[in-house]
């Protein structure tokens, strides 16, 4: 497995206690070390704005873009922290998810872990929420189903929070699939068992709320019993997994009680689902995780 990161997202600045640091990319990265991976950077990529306007409206585009002019403040939310350089950071969140994309699609031999920040999955269309800004998994799924031509996509999310953004900027559509594993009831306060999809998209989105405390083996049984089921029904051209390391048992943001072990397991599933239905296309993302050691020791276990 391959990872790739990029030098910008080091520079958004959130201040000194906010949990989404510059930190939390030195443990990451840490623990690629730790699996015997060097994450490489890759060059800027010449579909993002393009894709960024398809997946965010213009109003919401601009009105980012003038938040940054004044920054440092805050954008929307008390959550969503904002340096001059939070605007870089996010493109190339964008950017480097679709260098991912292009690199599962010419070798899916290999998979591709994007260590990015500021993550992605909480941001709407119209908003930012939950420190993302721009919908980086979404606007990987919406990449390869236009330039590749992929016909189906299978989103997993298995952050603790529900991604909110990325069910809604889908739910409406068949083509990709959107799956989310989250604590309940829990921040955002989305992703009840019966939101399903709605119109076309019926039934193309799936969410397993799970009370507070769950540990490996229960959680482990469900991702058999439901997950895998689900993806092999809906027969992928790829899956990407939003890599939220915040269910473990040690992060001061989660209600779940998962260890390093639960990650390893759900990521050889989703490995094997990967090359019987997709040719091995498997592309993670970083989303949440902010107890360090137990981020580093989370993604060691995931790209191991």
């Amino acid at each position: 497995m391959r990872a790739f990161t990029h030098e910008s997202f080091a520079a958004h600045d959130t201040g000194p206690i906010h949990p989404e640091s510059a930190r939390r990319l030195l443990w990451a990265i840490e623990g690629c070390r730790r699996a015997g991976i060097e994450p490489e950077q890759p060059p800027p990529h010449d579909a993002t704005e393009a894709v960024i306007r398809k997946v965010h409206s213009d109003e919401y585009i601009e009105s980012f873009a003038s938040a940054i002019a004044v920054a440092p403040a805050m954008f929307m939310t008390p959550d969503n922290v904002i340096s001059p350089e939070t605007w870089s950071a996010a493109w190339n969140a964008v950017g480097t998810a679709l260098s991912a994309a292009d690199a599962i699609m010419s070798d899916p031999r290999d998979g591709v872990f994007v260590i990015a920040r500021p993550p992605g999955h909480h941001a709407e269309r119209n908003a930012a929420f939950g420190f993302c800004y721009f919908n980086t998994i979404a606007c990987a799924a919406e990449y390869l189903l236009d330039r590749h031509g992929l016909d189906r996509v299978f989103i997993l999310d298995w952050d603790v929070h529900h991604g909110n953004g990325t069910q809604h900027i889908f739910e409406r559509r068949s083509d990709v699939f959107y799956l989310s594993l989250h604590g309940w009831p829990f921040y955002p306060g989305t992703g009840r068992a019966e939101e399903r999809g709605t119109g076309e998209g019926e039934g193309a989105t799936r969410n397993f709320p799970l009370a507070t405390g769950t540990s490996d083996r229960d959680y482990l049984r469900i991702f058999e019993r439901e997950v895998v089921k689900e993806i092999e029904g809906y027969r992928p051209d790829a899956i990407l997994i939003s890599a939220g390391f915040d269910a473990h048992l040690r992060d001061p943001l989660g209600n779940l009680a998962l260890t390093e072990e639960a990650f390893r397991e759900m990521t050889l599933m989703t490995r094997e689902l990967a090359r019987r239905l997709c040719h091995g296309r498997i592309l993670s993302l970083l989303e949440g995780g902010y107890d360090h050691e137990a981020l580093a020791a989370s993604v060691a276990a995931h790209l191991r």
